[in-house]
Parts: C-alpha cells; structure tokens; sequence
C-alpha cells in the first residue's frame, strides 16, 4: 500500500515540477489550437490497436487451449486497458485480464502465460520497430541535426532491452536454462510455491512448440505497436508540429522502456518529462510547452478509448446474477463478473 502512495507522489511531483518550469498561457495555447480531424483518427486508430491488440492475445489464449468469444475477450481487454492507465508500470491491467480469464475457465496458469507473453511480445517488438530507426539516427545524425551521442544513446538503451527481452524468452523457452534459474531462486520460494512456478513454466513453454502460430503473433504485433506509434504522430500532426516520423519509432520505445518501470502511476509524469527531454534535443523548434502537451495528449488518447472498457466493468456490477447456470456448472462456467 505504501508503494501505492509512492507511485502516486512520484508521477504529482514530476507533473508539478515540470508544471512550474512550463509557460502554462503558451501550454494553454497549444491546446486550444489542436486540429480535430487528426485528434479524432489519432483515437481511431488507438482503437483499432486495441482490437488487433485482443486478436494478439485471443492467439496466445488458444495455444495454451482457452478458447474465448471475440467480444468477450474483447471486454476482458478493453477493461485491462482502462486500468493500464491508473495501475502502475502499465501492467495492472493484465492483471485484471487473468482475472478474468480465470474466473471464466478456471485456468490461471495458462491465462499467466498468455497475458504475460502478450506483454513481452509487444515490448519486444516494439523495440524491433525501433531498431532500423535507431540505425538510421545513429548514422545520419548530422542530417537530422542530432549529436552523435545523443543518437548513439537512444540506440544503445533500444538494444540493451532487445537483449533483456531475448533473455527473457530464452529463459522462457528453454528448459535448460528454466532449470538453471529454478535451481537459484528455489531456495527462495515458499514451500508449495515450486509447484506452482513449475506448472506455469510448463505454460509458457508451450509456445516453444508452436513456431509458426508465434510468427502470426508476433506479425500482429508489428503492426499493433506501429499504429500506437503512429498515435503519437498524429498528435504532433494535429498540434502542428513540425517532427519527422522517424523520431517516435526511435523515442516512443525509449519512453515505453521507462514508463515500464513501476516508479508511478500509468507513466504519468514520466511519459511527459522524457518527452520534452528527447524531441527538445531532436527538433530544438518544438518548445517544452507543445513536448509536455504532445505527450499528455497522447496518453489521454488512450485514457479517453479505454473509458469504454470502464463501462464495460461498471457494467458487469449493474448485470443481474446469471439464473440460467447449468447445475454442477463449476469455475469453467462462471460469468466473469
């Protein structure tokens, strides 16, 4: 609970701080002159990531043998991304979403796997996307009017967490190096807890066998993160905003990479600083006021398509009890209330 309250205090302090060192009349400014036409196709085309986002994690769901309605694996989705944005690390929401794929086949270990590779497999390509970007800043810095360093640093911290995730999925796919691992923290676990740490891992190394429906996964997700890429984009379009494509697939990454840390509350404050930080270096023309605008319209975006997933839980509480169970119908059979 006390880390809850630090998360908090973390994301009010950086908006405070930045908050007082920002013109706020020129902040203001930069909002009441957004074009609506790209803010709106910045929102549909959060919305369709979010879509292709629930195929993404529907194909993992039934490797490890769920199999889930589209539209109500599409709620359980649209829900865990209505608390991405108030949890921290932005991965409070996936918590929810195996939750509720829990209560409605009573297979939490399988639900783990799925939703916890569906977060891997987002960041890691996510990063991929960066990549080629990076390069391409790495080299033609003085074309771009970078520092050397300044690209070279962006692309190093793109790399180092390619080559923690490839780690993960090593650890993850490979029994002999899973083996490695349980032998360390074994000594650490809870007597019973082995068990269950074990059965999961099983969990995850089904997708080990599964090559090519992991290519269609991962294909998926090449184009789910380009497009929430391209959200930020559009904001910058509809601010006006004179920065080149190239440099969100080189620093919306980065900015991922740090808001995955659990230091505050949906990125909140974070997300914004790194952003005056990184596009002031990059385009000197953009102020700190349309960064810091630029950046929190870009989570609001998202905040404002997830509400639907907001409804969908008050929802659930509103429903009435479901009569219509089948007697001895067990946890398989549970509505997902």
């Amino acid at each position: 609970m006390q880390s809850k309250y630090v998360r908090v205090a973390v994301s009010a302090g950086l908006i405070t701080f930045l908050l007082a060192r920002l013109n706020l009349g020129q902040t203001a400014r930069a909002l009441l002159e957004i074009r609506w036409d790209w803010l709106v196709l910045a929102l549909v085309t959060f919305a369709a990531s979010l879509v292709l986002g629930n195929v993404q994690w529907m194909l993992l769901l039934g490797l490890q043998g769920i199999r889930i309605p589209f539209r109500r694996a599409l709620s359980f989705y649209f829900v865990g991304a209505f608390f991405n944005n108030f949890l921290p690390a932005n991965i409070g929401g996936d918590v929810v979403r195996i939750y509720d794929v829990y209560k409605d086949t009573a297979k939490p270990d399988e639900a783990i796997a799925a939703t916890v590779t569906d977060r891997l497999v987002g960041m890691m390509t996510l990063a991929v996307l960066a990549v080629p970007a990076g390069l391409y800043a790495a080299v033609r810095y003085r074309e771009l009017g970078l520092e050397r360093n300044f690209g070279l640093a962006s692309m190093a911290i793109v790399l180092a967490f390619v080559a923690i995730l490839v780690l993960a999925f090593l650890v993850l796919f490979s029994r002999r190096l899973a083996r490695a691992l349980r032998s360390i923290i074994r000594p650490f676990l809870i007597r019973g807890l082995h068990d269950r740490v074990r059965r999961i891992y099983d969990s995850f190394y089904t997708y080990s066998r599964s090559g090519r429906a992991l290519a269609k996964v991962l294909a998926v997700s090449l184009v789910v993160q380009a497009l929430r890429t391209v959200v930020h984009y559009q904001v910058s379009m509809a601010m006006g905003l004179p920065i080149p494509v190239i440099y969100f697939f080189l620093f919306v990454p980065v900015i991922a990479i740090f808001i995955a840390l659990p230091i505050s509350i949906g990125g909140l404050g974070v997300r914004e600083g790194l952003g005056i930080y990184l596009f002031r270096k990059a385009v000197p023309v953009v102020t700190s006021e349309q960064a810091f605008t630029m950046g929190l319209i870009a989570y609001l975006v998202g905040v404002v398509v997830s509400l639907a997933g907001g409804v969908i839980y008050l929802a659930r509480g509103l429903a009435p009890a479901r009569t219509d169970e089948p007697e001895g119908g067990g946890a398989e059979n549970a509505d997902s209330r």
